[in-house]
């Protein structure tokens, strides 16, 4: 008794083997997904927060470095600071001479709107 195998046969084979392979591996994950304790999950959530608070005073340590005003007030009864764009601060920066990639880099704003501010401030080149 020979056996043969023809190509139709050998491709049904190796699908049937790969649909019992993804299967496995499907079954297997979820397993491992509810296995997964809640304890692990918050402090997950809990590494979550300290990160945010560390980014937090990052860049309030930045913004004290590069001079820039801190986007957020320190205090929430300071209204008048709470409402100022990144653009009120690149008037009074374009007011006090600096230059535009300076302004850019500061406020956070493109090249072209610091350009723009500086020559708005200036008259735009023109003798007004």
């Amino acid at each position: 008794m020979e056996f043969t195998l023809t190509w139709q046969e050998g491709l049904i084979a190796i699908i049937l083997a790969t649909l019992v392979y993804l299967f496995e591996t499907l079954v297997f994950s979820r397993r491992r997904l509810v296995a997964t304790p809640p304890a692990l999950a918050e402090e997950v959530e809990g590494e979550l927060a300290r990160l945010r608070a560390d980014l937090d005073v990052l860049r309030q340590r930045l913004d004290a470095l590069s001079g820039a005003p801190a986007q957020m007030p320190a205090s929430a009864t300071d209204t008048a600071e709470a409402v100022r764009s990144p653009y009120d601060y690149a008037v009074e920066y374009a007011r006090t001479g600096m230059i535009a990639p300076e302004i850019a880099a500061r406020c956070g704003i493109s090249r072209d709107e610091a350009a723009l501010i500086v020559a708005m401030q200036r008259g735009g080149g023109q003798g007004n």
